[in-house]
């Protein structure tokens, strides 16, 4: 009968180990935490966890805070750790962002640096010529708006 028991323990839901004992792994997993924000949630959290997902949390981790990293994650943006495991988040699918290649100057002199070359980047990003009275200035400012708009919404060349 004591050996139905412990054997029920060791294969239980949670599979957590006696209460208030919540091992080293804790402190390597908060030690790489980047949110220090309710440890003591953090710690039930982990206590409730069994040992195979201890494991995967501790393997995983990495890869999260790698892609919070190259995401340039805003600290509050991070969960708290608590959460985090509660949630049983090690399990997400991660995909890192990928960097956009900067655009490639074009050939030749800068299309501001002459009449021709702004009347011709005015009319390929669909400001048109130059308006009566509008000084260089002004009409630069419109070709680089259209630009920065066409940038943001995708219709890069």
């Amino acid at each position: 009968m004591t050996e139905l028991i412990l054997s029920m323990q060791e294969n239980s839901a949670h599979g957590a180990p006696k209460k208030g004992h919540i091992g080293p792994d804790f402190s390597t997993f908060w030690a790489q935490w980047p949110r220090k924000t309710a440890k003591k949630a953090a710690e039930q959290a982990w206590a409730k966890l069994r040992a195979a997902d201890r494991r995967a949390v501790l393997h995983v981790l990495p890869s999260h805070l790698a892609f919070w990293k190259a995401a340039r994650t805003a600290i509050e943006f991070i969960p708290h750790p608590a959460t985090w495991l509660n949630g049983e988040r090690w399990k997400d699918e991660v995909v890192m962002p990928t960097s956009r290649p900067e655009p490639k100057a074009a050939a030749g002199p800068a299309w501001w640096t002459s009449h021709v070359a702004m009347d011709q980047k005015g009319r390929e990003v669909g400001v048109g010529s130059a308006r009566p009275g509008e000084t260089s200035e002004q009409y630069r400012a419109r070709i680089q708006q259209a630009i920065a708009e066409r940038d943001r919404f995708g219709g890069g060349r």
